[in-house]
C-alpha cells in the first residue's frame, strides 16, 4: 500500500489534527476497513503512531493496537513541561512533546528533529494557550493509553500534578518532587502513603515549618532527600529502605552511631545495602569520625580489600560509583555482611562532612 506517502501528507498537515476542520479533497484514510489500517500502522514508528492516534476516536482505537515493543513514558513536570517516550529497540531515538508560547510564526502543532552524536529527538510541539498543564495531563493520558503503558518516570514541579498522578496512576518506579511543591504535612503524608514508589524517591525540599520533624519511615526502596533536616533518626531505624541518600541533614554523630550501632546488631536495618549522609561538622574530623563509630566493634581496612566500588540503584542496573578512599573501617554482622565506613568532605558545603556507609559481602 501507499499509506507512507499518505501519511507524509498527513504530517504536513498536523496542525489541523486539533482543530478537528475537514479538509477539501483529504484521501478517505479513516474509512478504510480497520484490519487495513492495523496492517499499515505496523510500518510507523512512535511519532506517526502518535499523530495518527490523535486523528480521531476511531483512528486512537486502531493506533492502540500497535505491536511495538513497550515504551517507556517519562514526565517532566517541571520548566520544560515534556513528555519523552522512548524503546528498548531503539536506545538512541527519542520522541519529546513539549510546549510554546504563540511566536506568530509557527503553526501549532508542528514537528521538527534534532540529532547529535548520540541521540535522534524527534519532537512534537503543540501551543502553549496559557493552560497548558491540564492539556499535558491529558495527552499524558491519551500516551497511556495509546502505547499501552504506564508512566515510568516523573518529575513534578506543580503539586496539581502530584494530585494528578496520585489519581492516575498511584503506582510508579521513579518520583522526583521539586522544591515548593509539598506545602503542607498534608502533602506530604499524602503523597507517602498514597504513591507506591518501587524503585527511586526524590525530594528536593519541604516549604513549611524549618522546626518540622518526621519521625514515620518513608516507604519507598532508595530515598533520595537533598534538604533533609525533618528527616529523623526513628524514621531511618523504623523503615526498610535498601538505599538512603541524605544531604543538608541535621542527624548527630550520635544519631549515625546508632544507625551503625542497630545495624550490626541485626536488630533493624536488615535491607539496608547504603546509606550516605551529609551534615554539619562542629568538630574536627577526626573527632567526628571517633563520635560515630564510639563502642562499636570495628577494623580498619587499607586500601580495597574487595569492596565494590558500585553500588545498583535498581533493577535496570543503574548505579552509584563509589569513591574509592585510602581507609574504612568495617563493621561485620552476625551474616557475614560487611558494613564499610567513611568520611569525606561534602560537596555541597565546605563545613559539611559526607558519610558513606556500604553494605557488602566478602566474595571467596
Amino acid at each position: 500500500m501507499k499509506f507512507q506517502k499518505v501519511f507524509a501528507s498527513c504530517k504536513l498537515n498536523i496542525q489541523n489534527l486539533f482543530t478537528r476542520k475537514p479538509k477539501k479533497h483529504q484521501f478517505p484514510l479513516l474509512k478504510l476497513p480497520q484490519l487495513v489500517l492495523v496492517e499499515c500502522i505496523e510500518n510507523l514508528d512512535i511519532l506517526e503512531i502518535l499523530v495518527f492516534s490523535l486523528l480521531s476516536k476511531r483512528a486512537k482505537k486502531v493506533a492502540k493496537l500497535n505491536r511495538l515493543s513497550p515504551v517507556t513514558i517519562c514526565l517532566c513536570c517541571g520548566s520544560d513541561n515534556q513528555i519523552r517516550l522512548t524503546r528498548s529497540t531503539e536506545p538512541s531515538r527519542i520522541l519529546i512533546i513539549d510546549s510554546q508560547k504563540d511566536n506568530g510564526f509557527s503553526k501549532y502543532p508542528y514537528v521538527h528533529f534534532f540529532t547529535n552524536d548520540r541521540y535522534t529527538f524527534d519532537y512534537l510541539t503543540l501551543k502553549d494557550n496559557g493552560n497548558y498543564i491540564e492539556e499535558y495531563k491529558e495527552m499524558a493520558q491519551h500516551v497511556c493509553e495509546v502505547f499501552r503503558s504506564p508512566i515510568h518516570q516523573i518529575e513534578i514541579a506543580k503539586e496539581s500534578v502530584l494530585e494528578w498522578l496520585i489519581r492516575f496512576q498511584p503506582i510508579i518506579r521513579y518520583v522526583e518532587i521539586r522544591e515548593n511543591v509539598i506545602d503542607s504535612v498534608e502533602t506530604l503524608d499524602r503523597i507517602l502513603k498514597s504513591l507506591k514508589v518501587t524503585e527511586h524517591f526524590q525530594l528536593v525540599s519541604l516549604t513549611f515549618s524549618e522546626k518540622f520533624q518526621y519521625t514515620e519511615p518513608i516507604p519507598f526502596q532508595t530515598v533520595t532527600i537533598f534538604y533533609s533536616s525533618w528527616f529523623t533518626l526513628p524514621s531511618i531505624l523504623n523503615g526498610n529502605n535498601s538505599i538512603i541518600r541524605l544531604f543538608n541533614s541535621k542527624l548527630t554523630p550520635k544519631d549515625i552511631n546508632t544507625i551503625l550501632r542497630e545495624w550490626q546488631m541485626g536488630s533493624k536495618l536488615r535491607n539496608l545495602e547504603f546509606f550516605e549522609i551529609a551534615t554539619p561538622i562542629f568538630q574536627n574530623r577526626e573527632s567526628h569520625f571517633n563520635e560515630v563509630l564510639k563502642d562499636l566493634n570495628w577494623t580498619e581496612s587499607v586500601g580495597n580489600d574487595g569492596r565494590p566500588l558500585t553500588v545498583k540503584i535498581d533493577d535496570e542496573m543503574r548505579t552509584y560509583r563509589v569513591r574509592e578512599v585510602d581507609r574504612v573501617r568495617n563493621l561485620v554482622r552476625s551474616d557475614g555482611m560487611i558494613g564499610s565506613v567513611s568520611l569525606r568532605k561534602a560537596i555541597d558545603k565546605i563545613e559539611n562532612i559526607r558519610l558513606i556507609f556500604q553494605v557488602w559481602r566478602r566474595q571467596t
